[in-house]
């Protein structure tokens, strides 16, 4: 298995046990970096996913439901409280991020958004190439989020997944356009001083942050492409859930 390859199965699959990605763990300095950038990466991930749920939210549900005038059958009360459950916890898990992620990682939105296209940038944009997009997985991550995307840009999405920002969790997509692939980090809860700002990033790539009705998003591409189109292209396109806190 060589380098790229390895590099590519750390993004998609790290957990596997297949025989010769185990081994290319081993293989040379090379992948023994990759290996270790990519285990810091998930762990920062799952860190960010690790959301406990609210203290009494089991008896708040039951207070909410005995409250609910009575039914002559008890199958749709059963019903409504299991939906409730499961809404509360999906609610709990945007609701009850860590609010000192930001402070913990100690890092300005400069030094996330550098540290985060040296990981996974560059090998996020060589993996949309090789697979076929699935616009229905990004349109389920932008959702859990509480942010939809417009259909000719969902279109354009090559890739999809949850990654880490410096307050919790959010998405990074990759995207195809006339002038190469662009990249977005869509950051659910963190707000910008400034916005929008210029980034510069490693391999002659600009990033231009921007607020959103709700967070922000790094939108990244290479140097010379036309960013403030790209900027106003996708801020038509999205749109987000009203009322959800995050």
């Amino acid at each position: 298995m060589n380098l790229l390859e390895f590099k590519r199965r750390l993004m998609t699959d790290p957990e596997s046990r297949d025989a010769d990605f185990v081994a290319a763990r081993g293989q040379g300095e090379d992948f023994a970096e990759a290996a270790e950038a990519s285990d810091e990466f998930e762990k920062r991930l799952r860190s960010a996913l690790d959301v406990p749920a609210p203290d009494h939210l089991a008896e708040d549900i039951i207070l909410a439901q005995s409250m609910q005038p009575k039914r002559s059958s008890l199958r749709p009360r059963y019903l409504a409280m299991a939906a409730g459950l499961v809404l509360a916890v999906a609610a709990g898990t945007l609701v009850y991020i860590d609010q000192d992620a930001h402070d913990a990682t100690g890092q300005s939105i400069e030094q996330h958004l550098a540290w985060h296209w040296e990981l996974d940038g560059p090998m996020a944009i060589a993996a949309s190439e090789q697979e076929a997009a699935d616009h229905g997985d990004a349109d389920r991550i932008l959702s859990e989020l509480g942010v939809h995307m417009g259909h000719d840009l969902l279109e354009k999405v090559r890739l999809s997944k949850f990654c880490p920002t410096p307050d919790g969790v959010g998405a990074h997509l990759v995207l195809t356009s006339d002038a190469g692939p662009v990249t977005l980090f869509y950051m659910p809860r963190t707000r910008i001083e400034d916005a929008p700002r210029v980034v510069s990033l490693p391999g002659e790539m600009e990033g231009r942050v921007i607020n959103l009705e709700r967070g922000s998003m790094a939108i990244i591409a290479e140097t010379g492409q036309d960013i403030q189109a790209l900027v106003q292209e996708i801020q038509a396109e999205l749109s987000f859930t009203p009322g959800l806190t995050l």
